[in-house]
């Protein structure tokens, strides 16, 4: 009980001695302040407008003397600072509660910032919100690794905390050096811990805090640029995070246990605050899409769902809760853009960007929890309805998305590769098939086209008309494939090796040449402008296909009805085309 009365009454002493210190270097700040501000007004009035006035003064500006005045008394500042150190380490009091002290007297010179700055003083302020940081995030490294006070999850929060101390201070009165000095110490020493401690996820976990209130306070649209420091740091402490789960016999000696659930969940949360951040802004805030919002969130997702696939891959987890993820912000997307569509930016860059993000998500999401025919089916689905949602509301972005969707189908289906081996593959190779999904994927191309059709605005011009081109570009290759094989089959028996190459050729041409005329025809007859796009690709093609297959393998009958049908194609086409135009 002695010592502890003895403790109490040096601490008690320690406290009036550092008072008094305080109070006399307020005073000779003031006098100092008042002095220079007499002679500035001296030196400034009318009557003292002589010659001599011209030379050169040594301390014109009454910012010299309180500059100097400040820097003192910052120095005083951290000598309290070194004293408490000094204290703690000579075993007067204990280590954590010598930690404890120095935090506290950081808070307190924020509190006089903060009274500084609503006093009028705006460069005292500043010093002694420096002064406080100075003090804190150091003093919370040192306890963290040398001292051995504080565990890292400790630590982590500790930054957390004074972070957002600090941070209101600055914000409450607006003083954007100590903001900025805030966020890069804050941003420093967690990266900094988050190396030297091995245990990385509770400064992973902070990093995430501390983005997340700036997140917040975007909303308000101030001081936003301190939003890049902690992105850069925190993608950086996710990335290696992931490396270090993931590597084979799990994390090297010497670092904490790290949980796979845990890694995969800060991947996911990752997309997760910046996507949600960018919702809040611009449905709720009506806000228009930043650089920082498409560059970030870009990169959040690579990153997260990256990583979080990688962890999942090498420790043999189930990837469900990932692609479920995915699928959730991809709806959320869709609707954050939908919600667009009844207003003027229904045309802007925030519609065009959570499409583009929509569409990602979506097809990754799927692919993740389908696969083979289902998926192929499912997306037939999206794509019909994205192609009627399209040319309902005129939105070239989702018919865009139709399109995508239904080629994604024809790849899954396998129908792109069995029309090229219907028009391409040679007699004796193995052809594939189409299946039975292939042909509910062809009807779906050739409903979706007749949908951008039916749904057309009058005369739109040539890139409005671009999804059309495509998905029929898309259907006449599926279904000139399709046709060609069958009639290869029927002519010459292919494929096979007994198959006659004369009359696969012939098939061949014979498709492309008819198939040629009747889009010729269809633009004609409908005013389908798009069509008349791919009358010459496929021209050209025959063309090609007759010097290097129909004259090389043909018979004279053979000759006679390719170059009768192809001439026949040549002469038609023009002409339907021209009266099309």
């Amino acid at each position: 009980m002695d010592r502890l009365e003895e403790l109490q009454t040096r601490l008690e002493k320690l406290a009036r001695e550092m008072g008094n210190v305080q109070t006399r270097l307020g005073m000779l700040e003031e006098r100092l302040e008042t002095a220079s501000l007499e002679r500035w007004k001296r030196l400034t009035a009318p009557e003292a407008e002589t010659a001599e006035t011209s030379k050169p003064v040594a301390s014109e500006a009454p910012i010299s003397a309180g500059t100097v005045s400040l820097v003192g008394r910052s120095l005083m500042v951290l000598a309290g600072a070194y004293l408490l150190r000094a204290i703690t380490e000579s075993g007067s009091i204990p280590a954590l509660a010598g930690v404890a002290a120095g935090l506290a007297y950081a808070v307190w010179w924020l509190v006089s910032s903060d009274r500084a700055a609503g006093s009028g003083k705006r460069f005292s302020a500043g010093f002694h919100g420096f002064v406080a940081l100075i003090i804190a995030y150091p003093l919370i490294a040192e306890a963290t690794t040398r001292l051995g006070v504080l565990s890292g999850a400790t630590g982590a929060s500790l930054i957390v905390v004074f972070f957002a101390l600090g941070l209101a201070a600055a914000w409450r009165r607006d003083l954007v050096e100590v903001s900025w000095a805030n966020t890069l110490l804050a941003v420093v020493t967690t990266l900094g811990l988050f190396g030297a401690t091995h245990d990385l996820m509770p400064f992973t976990l902070a990093l995430l805090a501390i983005a997340g209130i700036l997140e917040v306070l975007a909303n308000q649209d101030r001081w936003l640029g301190l939003r890049w420091p902690v992105a850069l740091g925190l993608d950086a402490a996710v990335l290696v995070m992931v490396d270090i789960v993931s590597r084979p016999g799990g994390p090297p000696e010497g670092y904490a246990p790290l949980s796979t659930a845990g890694a995969i969940a800060v991947g996911l949360v990752l997309p997760g605050l910046y996507l949600g951040s960018l919702v809040t802004r611009t449905l709720i805030g009506r806000r228009h899409v930043r650089p920082f919002g498409m560059i970030q969130t870009a990169t959040a997702l690579l990153i997260g769902v990256g990583g979080a696939l990688e962890v999942s891959a090498s420790s043999g987890t189930s990837t469900t809760a990932i692609s479920v993820m995915l699928l959730l912000l991809g709806a959320t997307s869709y609707a954050a853009a939908f919600a667009f569509m009844g207003r003027r930016a229904g045309r802007g860059r925030n519609f065009y960007f959570y499409t583009t993000f929509a569409v990602v998500l979506t097809l990754v999401g799927c692919a993740m929890v389908f696969r083979g025919p289902g998926l192929a089916l499912l997306w037939c689905v999206l794509s019909i309805a994205a192609l009627s949602l399209g040319g309902r509301f005129d939105r070239i972005t989702l018919k865009f998305h139709g399109v995508v969707y239904l080629a994604a189908a024809a790849m899954e289906a396998g129908l792109l590769a069995s029309a090229y081996d219907g028009l391409l593959a040679g007699s004796t190779d193995s052809w594939r098939t189409v299946s039975s999904v292939g042909f509910v994927v062809a009807v779906a191309a050739a409903v979706g086209y007749g949908i951008l059709v039916s749904t057309r605005k009058g005369d739109a011009k040539w890139s409005a008309l671009l999804p059309q081109a495509i998905v029929g570009g898309l259907a006449t290759w599926i279904f000139a494939g399709i046709a060609a094989g069958w009639l290869a089959g029927v002519l010459a028996g292919a494929p096979g090796p007994e198959s006659d190459a004369a009359f696969m050729a012939t098939s061949r041409t014979a498709v492309i040449s008819v198939l040629a005329v009747a889009l010729a025809w269809a633009a004609r007859k409908w005013s389908l402008r798009e069509l008349t796009w791919l009358v010459y690709p496929l021209l050209v093609g025959g063309g090609i296909r007759l010097l290097l297959e129909d004259i090389r393998f043909g018979r004279p009958v053979t000759l006679f009805f390719t170059l009768a049908l192809y001439g026949s194609a040549l002469i038609l086409t023009p002409r339907l085309i021209k009266k099309a135009v």
